[in-house]
């Protein structure tokens, strides 16, 4: 009942800013693009559910190549240790069209699997850790109407390198004293997770995307409505190939004098498979005694000293690469989980072939000015310090019906900001049913 009034309250809202004629014709709060230097350098701590924690430092310079410009350099160590450029916003002989461009050279880090499915454990069934690993991307823009219209489309390059030894594909302490049906699942565990990290040694990202921004403010809208939509490509070789679809629409409902808005934004995504995966070709898995045989007569032409006798190695190889091929064959829609949607819950906590999501954000804002400041560090503009209080709800489902809108999880959670004229930081504290998380990044959440 809660949920449901939930969804209700936030569609309410947006369609009372759908049917407004003054919202079709909103004027921007402020000038949208500037020729005046402005940059920060600024000591990063960073905390992202489901990656980890540690610092670092960066350094934002806007309109150094170009008005409308943003060039980011960061450095972060700890739990992740990565350098990266992002350029972003480059007009192209004009104002309309506009390159961005990502650059990432990363020494370790991590990244936790879970289980698919809306009733998926809490605990990740893997986590994978990386060495030496680079990533590259980029975008063209076409914009029109003080950027209330905007195309885009790219693609992006990324190459992991996975650290077996650190990395815990399966559970295989105390091997020799496990039953024959846990050494079974343990074989199993590691030859689908083995299969599956595969998907991330060579991918290919293309992206294009439609958005149509009615608000006051790019940066930091407080009156009026957004929708987006984007299109994914996944491609990799000898991988599964799938596309993912995202909708979201947001509407800022603020009060007289704009010193506080209420936010609602729902967001649906899709997915589908557009090249199923054949690991070995014409090989007979399905049928799981035969493929054991085979397995087992093959396994008796080799040598072996070990404890796990050789029908419970091969049950585990069949089953495991069984349950790679159910799971490489199903495509995966946006995540929920981590800095922007279900902020309680870890990165890509739960996923499956559709996903839904509604929120709700209060912010109010205090000492609000225009402030210029031109320190040895920085120089720019400060705005504002921003309160908020959010409410959220998610689901997955391998389906499009009602169980992709039933039994919800949720988040709830408070946030402080600080508002730049050309940059929003934000800090959340998120609240659900599986414990809390911490953010700090760049942007809002939605």
């Amino acid at each position: 009942m809660r949920n449901s009034k939930a969804i209700t309250v936030i569609l309410l809202l947006i369609q009372s800013l759908l049917i407004t004629d003054g919202v079709l014709g909103i004027e921007r709060r402020k000038k949208q693009v500037s020729d005046e230097i402005s940059y920060f350098i600024y000591p990063l701590i960073y905390q992202v559910p489901g990656l980890g924690a540690g610092n670092g430092a960066g350094a934002t310079v806007v309109n150094l190549i170009g008005d409308g410009s943003t060039l980011s350099l960061l450095r972060i160590k700890g739990e992740i240790e990565v350098d990266s450029i992002v350029a972003s916003d480059i007009p192209l002989f004009t104002q309309h069209l506009t390159l961005s461009a990502a650059y990432a050279d990363g020494k370790k880090g991590g990244f936790a699997f879970y289980d698919r499915g809306p009733e998926s454990p809490e605990e990740p069934e893997f986590t994978l850790k990386f060495k030496h690993s680079w990533a590259r991307a980029a975008d063209l823009g076409l914009n029109f109407f003080d950027r209330q219209l905007e195309f885009y489309y790219g693609g992006a390059f990324a190459f992991p390198e996975i650290d077996l030894e650190r990395s815990d594909l399966a559970d295989f302490d105390d091997w020799e004293n496990m039953s024959p049906a846990e050494q079974e699942d343990s074989i199993a565990d590691f030859i689908k997770n083995f299969l599956l990290y595969i998907d991330l040694v060579n991918i290919f990202v293309t992206r294009q995307g439609l958005k149509i921004d009615l608000t006051d403010d790019r940066i930091d809208p407080r009156d009026g409505y957004r929708f987006q939509y984007e299109k994914y490509g996944f491609e990799g070789e000898g991988l599964k190939n799938f596309d993912v679809e995202d909708h979201s629409l947001t509407a800022y409902y603020p009060n007289e004098d704009l010193s506080s808005v209420l936010v609602a934004n729902v967001f649906f995504s899709k997915s589908n498979v557009k090249k199923r995966l054949s690991i070995f070709g014409d090989a007979d898995v399905e049928d799981t005694e035969k493929a054991v045989a085979e397995c087992i007569e093959e396994s008796k032409k080799e040598e072996r000293d070990s404890s796990v006798s050789i029908e419970t190695s091969c049950r585990g190889f069949v089953r495991g690469v069984q349950d790679f091929n159910l799971e490489g064959n199903n495509s995966n829609a946006t995540s929920l989980g981590g800095p922007n949607r279900l902020r309680s819950y870890p990165i890509s906590r739960f996923y499956d072939k559709y996903s839904f999501f509604a929120g709700l954000e209060y912010r109010t804002y205090y000492l609000e000015s225009s402030t210029p400041f031109d320190y040895f560090f920085e120089k720019g503009v400060f705005e504002a310090v921003q309160s908020a209080v959010f409410y959220e709800i998610g689901q997955v489902s391998p389906t499009n019906n009602s169980a992709l809108y039933s039994n919800f999880k949720y988040s709830t959670g408070i946030g402080l900001r600080l508002v730049f004229s050309s940059v929003v930081i934000r800090a959340d504290y998120a609240t659900g049913k599986e414990g809390q998380e911490t953010t700090v990044f760049i942007g809002y959440g939605f």
